[in-house]
């Protein structure tokens, strides 16, 4: 993240709550977001659903992570164990934090900020 500036991918169906279970989500809506905590719609970025109907599939959830390298986080409703460390592995951190797209984000942005306090930078 430059200056304050990160990319989060966020499971939505309607690209205004987010009330997506990760690995059901057909679509995510990217947002950047600024130092303020503003935020701009980048897109709606359309994937394929990694979720097998509660199996997953280790290739396909590479391939799902894959589509979200330009992310830095991703806001799901729900995310299960094996997305979560796929996601981390690549370095984006993923948190469950369903609602509302501006107040997902804005929570999102108050955990950034106080990890920033905390240590310097995020």
């Amino acid at each position: 993240m430059e200056n304050g500036v990160y990319r989060v991918a966020m499971a939505s169906t309607d690209n205004k709550y987010v009330d997506q279970h990760y690995g059901r989500a057909e679509s995510f809506l990217i947002v950047d977001v600024d130092a303020e905590g503003n935020y701009e719609e980048i897109e709606q970025r359309f994937v394929i659903p990694v979720c097998e109907g509660g199996h997953h599939n280790s290739d396909k959830l590479k391939r799902g992570v894959e589509g979200l390298l330009d992310c830095n986080f991703v806001v799901a409703a729900k995310i299960g164990n094996g997305a979560r460390a796929e996601l981390e592995e690549k370095g984006i951190a993923a948190f469950e934090i369903p609602g509302e797209v501006r107040d997902s984000l804005k929570k999102l942005d108050s955990f950034v900020k106080l990890l920033g306090e905390m240590n310097g930078s995020f």
